[in-house]
């Protein structure tokens, strides 16, 4: 199966995410202005919520997804509490005809990392490595 991970990141929460995933199921993580280089089966897509909203960077790349490249969707994103991230991969991915994963996550990490404060992102603790990595494992094998 062939896999690859793409990740919008302002402040470096999603972008370690996006590692932690790459990592566990042995593949690279790339920003998603990253094109994919050939079919994939699996798509692993995440962003940040910003102003109650996945980022414009984000919902463009949503509109160039096409479903004879890729085969299924994991959405997975950070936030302060909010799914919005997860709601617009999702509505992109149902819009292009791509199958969803059932399984999403949606990492609150509240001000750890906030890009909007200033704060650097991208310290996951280990609690937090271990979920993504369970994620992956879990939705590579769904």
């Amino acid at each position: 199966m062939k896999i690859t991970v793409r990740y919008q990141s302002r402040g470096g929460n999603t972008r370690a995410v996006a590692e932690v995933i790459a990592k566990a199921l042995g593949v690279d993580a790339a920003p998603i202005n990253t094109p994919l280089p050939e079919k994939v089966d699996l798509l692993f897509i995440g962003g940040g919520v910003y102003k109650w909203d996945a980022d414009q960077e984000l919902k463009a790349y949503l509109q160039t997804l096409d479903a004879k490249q890729v085969g299924k969707i994991a959405a997975f994103s950070t936030t302060g509490g909010m799914t919005a991230a997860i709601k617009r991969i999702s509505k992109a991915a149902k819009a292009k005809g791509i199958p969803l994963c059932e399984h999403t996550l949606c990492m609150k990490l509240l001000l750890q990392g906030h890009a909007g404060i200033g704060r650097e992102g991208g310290h996951l603790t280990a609690a937090q490595q271990n979920e993504a990595r369970e994620f992956a494992w879990t939705v590579a094998n769904e």
